[in-house]
């Protein structure tokens, strides 16, 4: 088949000053040709592997068969395309749902085939990609599940949505181990935490104005809600002065992301309600950064961040000092 080349859109800066996506379409453009057996010199990418820019251009091996899959989106720069692609955070959509409500059923990770080693073209191809097996979103998010099992004292949830993580501390509030405390802007979903959880002590309010009287906490959350805040650092400078001695801080948050999908896939989810709630996709250097601009007394004692093995989920832990 012929190969032309796909128009360049390029945004010279990132989005900042209004919500933004945290993911983009990489949408089925042509099926490049048939691999009967994966090594390089058959693959059909290769005469054609400079014209493909990283990070807009993706090719995807399944089937014995080699498809390309472009993005023209603007709410990212080729940069970030090129930065995400470079950190293993492409996923191929198999919901056939026009909105992802469980990363771990909805996508599977795709990583550089092993198809490409000893390509001479490697360098600068836009990259073929397999699927890979592992869920990695369960094995990644069953870390953070762990960890909010092990505490006790009061837990301040800033962000907590629908609770997504209530099944891991409701245990030691249900034995008085923990007292958990939520703040969330949105009613109905505090609503209908509170309705499958009424041990919670939950407040309809931002992060950024928090309401007055809320107990001196041991530990601070703020779980998957980060990229949501305006301003972290006011909100990291407020809960960090009320953290006890010897108290955390446990940010949690998703670097943004490819989808991988058909067109069909790509129109619904264009068409759906879903709306964008990231003001920012920061990765854990540019959080940790936030952090010891507005908490310099804090100390990291745990980090996990995102790479080609990993889902998109980072975690930060900073400790107060105990005196």
């Amino acid at each position: 088949m012929a190969h032309g080349r796909h128009p360049r859109v390029v945004l010279a800066v990132p989005v900042t000053d209004r919500p933004r996506a945290n993911s983009f379409h990489l949408t089925l453009d042509a099926v490049v040709g048939p691999l009967p057996r994966p090594h390089w010199s058959l693959c059909p990418v290769r005469p054609t592997a400079t014209v493909w820019p990283r990070g807009r251009v993706i090719f995807l091996r399944r089937d014995a068969r080699v498809a390309r899959y472009t993005s023209a989106t603007r709410d990212f720069t080729d940069s970030e395309l090129a930065a995400v692609a470079a950190a293993g955070q492409l996923y191929l959509d198999v919901s056939r749902k026009p909105a992802l409500d469980d990363f771990a059923r909805d996508l599977i990770q795709l990583a550089p085939s092993p198809v490409c080693q000893g390509c001479p073209a490697s360098s600068a191809c836009a990259g073929l990609f397999d699927p890979r097996t592992e869920d990695v979103f369960t094995r990644d998010d069953a870390r953070v599940r762990a960890l909010l099992a092990s505490l006790r004292g009061v837990v301040i949830d800033l962000g907590c949505g629908e609770g997504p993580y209530a099944d891991a501390l409701a245990p030691a509030v249900a034995a008085g181990a923990v007292t958990y405390v939520g703040l969330d802007p949105d009613p109905f979903r505090v609503a209908g935490l509170r309705h499958r959880w009424p041990a919670a002590q939950l407040h309809v309010a931002d992060a950024e104005a928090p309401p007055p009287g809320l107990p001196q906490p041991d530990h601070v959350l703020i779980l998957r809600s980060w990229n949501h805040l305006r301003n972290p650092v006011r909100v990291v400078e407020t809960f960090a002065g009320l953290l006890r001695p010897g108290g955390t801080l446990t940010v949690v948050d998703n670097v943004a992301f490819g989808v991988v999908r058909a067109r069909r896939q790509a129109a619904a989810a264009e068409g759906s309600l879903a709306a964008f709630e990231h003001i920012r996709n920061d990765g854990l250097s540019d959080a940790h950064r936030r952090v010891l601009s507005a908490a310099p007394h804090l100390t990291l004692v745990d980090a996990w961040d995102v790479g080609p093995a990993t889902s998109n989920q980072w975690l930060l832990r900073y400790r107060r000092a105990p005196w």
